[in-house]
């Protein structure tokens, strides 16, 4: 050994001839690498779908606009339009950058990213389990309160009920007899005399 010299051991491996030499430093990335780009795929092409869904039942459904209290610039809808859009592209990039270069740092914020979603989800999950419950029974009353007072006079009012009744085949809130309970006189100038 020469004096002065910098000694760097090198691991020391048992020869293969059939085996090639490892291609990276770390070989099971390539495994990691995949496993990332096939979760970034399904979280894409589900943030998508969800997207679709979610935009035929807030915007063309018309039964939403029959509940007055239901907002969509509540604070949970407000949360889930923004987790949507960063999982629509922004997450996934992250992820695929990361894996694509090795960058400890970028699979780190990655990861932590994942994780308030996660959070964010589990949290929202619990909030609308109890507004859902809330929602759903006082719903009934105000609906048949609303169609007591406004079916027949609001003209908006009455063709949305309508466009749902007719959509899917159903009377009424309860059922056909709450068409008894709205006024149905007619007010006797209107009548044409022949």
């Amino acid at each position: 050994m020469v004096l002065g010299a910098v000694y760097n051991p090198q691991p020391q491996y048992p020869v293969n001839p059939l085996r090639s030499a490892p291609a990276a430093p770390y070989p099971t990335m390539r495994y990691y690498r995949l496993w990332i780009y096939t979760c970034n795929a399904l979280l894409f092409m589900s943030a998508i779908g969800f997207s679709i869904v979610l935009a035929k039942v807030l915007i063309l459904d018309p039964r939403r606009q029959l509940v007055p209290t239901l907002s969509l610039a509540q604070p949970s809808f407000l949360y889930a339009y923004a987790a949507l859009l960063f999982q629509s592209g922004v997450l996934q990039t992250i992820g695929c950058l990361g894996a694509s270069r090795l960058n400890d740092r970028l699979l780190n914020i990655y990861l932590l990213l994942l994780l308030v979603l996660l959070l964010g989800d589990i949290l929202l999950g619990v909030v609308w389990l109890f507004r859902y419950d809330k929602i759903s029974t006082d719903l009934r009353p105000l609906l048949n309160h609303s169609f007591v007072l406004r079916y027949g006079v609001d003209s908006e009012f009455t063709s949305l009920w309508d466009a749902v009744q007719s959509q899917y085949r159903c009377c009424g809130v309860y059922n056909y007899a709450d068409f008894l309970q709205y006024n149905l006189t007619v007010d006797t100038e209107m009548i044409l005399e022949r």
